[in-house]
C-alpha cells in the first residue's frame, strides 16, 4: 500500500470513529496534558491531516471526509485552548458529552458573560456610562465611579448588576471620605 492509499484509508477510519472521539484523542493528547501541550499537538495534527493533503487522493470520499476531521481538529483547538472553555469541556466529558454542541457553546458563552460586569448593560447609553464608571473604579476613584453609575441606572433603572456595583462603590467612596483627614484649620462661623 503506497503513501496515498494509507492516508486515504486513514481519512475514512478518523471519520468512522467521529462519534466516539473526545477533542483529546482528536489531537492526540491527555486529558490532563499542559496547555502549551494542546497547541503543539493541535500544529501536529493540523499538519498531518490537513484537507490539502488529501486533495491529491484518487478517492473522492476520503476528499470529504479530510474536512470534517479537520473541521473536528479545529473545534477542539478552539475548545481546548481556552482555558475556561477546557474545564467546562472537562465537566461536560466527565458527563459523557463528547462534543460541545452549539447548545453547550451558547451556554458557555452565557456563563462567561454572566461573570463580566462589561456585558451587563444592554442599554448603549447606558453602556457609556457604564464603562467610565468600570474604568473609575479600576483607577480607585470611587466618587465618579459612583456617579456614573447612577446616571447609568437612569437609563437601566432594574439592571442588578449595576446596583451591586452601585453598592460596592458607594461603600469603598464612603471609606476613602472617612479616612480623609480634616482640617483643623477650617474656621466655623456661628
Amino acid at each position: 500500500m503506497d503513501a496515498q492509499e494509507r492516508f486515504a484509508v486513514e481519512i475514512m477510519t478518523i471519520h468512522e470513529l467521529l462519534p466516539e472521539l473526545s477533542y483529546y484523542r482528536m489531537l492526540l493528547v491527555a486529558p490532563e496534558a499542559e496547555q502549551e501541550a494542546i497547541g503543539v499537538a493541535f500544529r501536529r495534527e493540523s499538519r498531518r491531516l490537513h484537507p490539502d493533503r488529501a486533495s491529491t487522493l484518487s478517492n473522492e470520499a476520503a476528499k470529504e471526509k479530510a474536512n470534517d476531521v479537520f473541521r473536528v481538529i479545529n473545534e477542539a483547538w478552539r475548545v481546548l485552548q481556552d482555558p475556561e472553555a477546557r474545564a467546562r469541556y472537562d465537566v461536560l466529558l466527565a458527563d459523557g458529552v463528547l462534543r460541545m454542541t452549539d447548545d453547550a457553546r451558547a451556554g458557555a458563552n452565557n456563563d462567561k458573560r454572566a461573570g463580566d460586569p462589561e456585558s451587563a448593560v444592554t442599554h448603549p447609553k447606558a453602556e457609556k456610562y457604564w464603562k467610565m464608571a468600570l474604568r473609575d473604579f479600576n483607577d480607585a476613584q470611587y466618587k465618579s465611579c459612583v456617579m456614573n453609575i447612577q446616571f447609568a441606572l437612569n437609563f437601566e433603572p432594574g439592571n442588578e448588576t449595576m446596583k451591586e456595583w452601585l453598592d460596592k462603590a458607594t461603600k469603598l467612596r464612603d471609606q476613602d471620605e472617612s479616612k480623609k483627614e480634616k482640617n483643623p484649620y477650617k474656621l466655623r462661623l456661628m
